[in-house]
């Protein structure tokens, strides 16, 4: 009976694993994506383009999570923002708050496409400074990971104590499994998410089904698979019970810190 379980859950699991067709009718455009750190409520982005005497402005599209502001720009009325034979044309990244503005020109070399910094990449706009540097601060992915491996650990900590585990062998076991799997998760996200990661809430909602939950049910059953060889100060069916109600729990808060914390 438990090797019929255990072929079941493997073939669920595989079900979300293996590729399968889909079609679509082209890539998503190139977005640039500015993040800031605690923007105040007035702050509005724009980027000015000026081009053979014409210009024009590209409002941004704001959203925030936590502590982060993101402002998305999809200048699909300029392309050549990303045409790295555009020599005449300058851009500019407006800055409005507080009553006041400035702005912070934008190099041609960083907008190439593919090799340059900014394109469909994220840039972080220091208020302060008054300064634009392309990608993120090195400490920011790894704070976000430990942020979110820390909150998984309390929450399954606790399921594991309500099942009734004392010994200290038992949770050096819980320990040592939760921190591989968990850092395994964030690599994973992160690594895989690729396709998917342009900051946008849909593209949130899309790395949720494609790639943290295919990610989570492969947790689930080498979770299970370890706690039945490892922990033996109750039964192996308490264990593999322990494991999965842990991480039911766990793909719930997952999904919430997707949602709620900067990824």
């Amino acid at each position: 009976m438990k090797k019929k379980a255990l072929c079941v859950l493997a073939a669920v699991v595989l079900c979300f694993v293996l590729p399968w067709p889909a079609s679509a009718n082209s890539a998503e455009p190139p977005c640039l994506t500015v993040v800031v750190m605690d923007p105040p409520e007035d702050l509005e982005l724009s980027l000015m383009v000026c081009r053979e005497g014409q210009e024009g402005s590209i409002a941004a599209d704001a959203y925030h999570i936590a502590w982060e502001g993101y402002y998305l720009f999809r200048p699909w009325n300029f392309p050549d923002f990303w045409d790295r034979k555009a020599q005449d044309i300058t851009m500019e990244l407006l800055v409005e708050t507080g009553g006041g503005s400035f702005a912070i020109p934008l190099d041609a070399q960083s907008r190439e496409e593919n090799t340059g910094r900014y394109y469909n990449g994220l840039c972080v706009l220091d208020l302060q400074a008054r300064t634009l540097t392309p990608d993120t601060p090195w400490w920011r992915q790894p704070v976000l990971v430990c942020l979110r491996v820390a909150l998984t650990l309390l929450l399954e900590g606790l399921v594991f104590l309500l099942f009734g585990y004392r010994q200290r062998r038992s949770w050096l076991v819980f320990l040592a499994v939760n921190l591989v799997t968990q850092l395994g998760v964030n690599l994973a996200v992160l690594s895989l998410a690729g396709p998917f990661f342009n900051l946008s809430e849909g593209a949130i909602a899309l790395m949720f089904w494609f790639v943290y939950l295919p990610v989570e049910l492969l947790v689930l059953v080498v979770e299970i698979v370890a706690f039945r060889l490892l922990l033996r100060e109750r039964t192996k069916g308490r264990a593999a019970g322990c494991a999965a109600v842990a991480n039911l729990l766990s793909w719930g808060l997952g999904g919430l810190l997707l949602a709620c914390l900067p990824i």
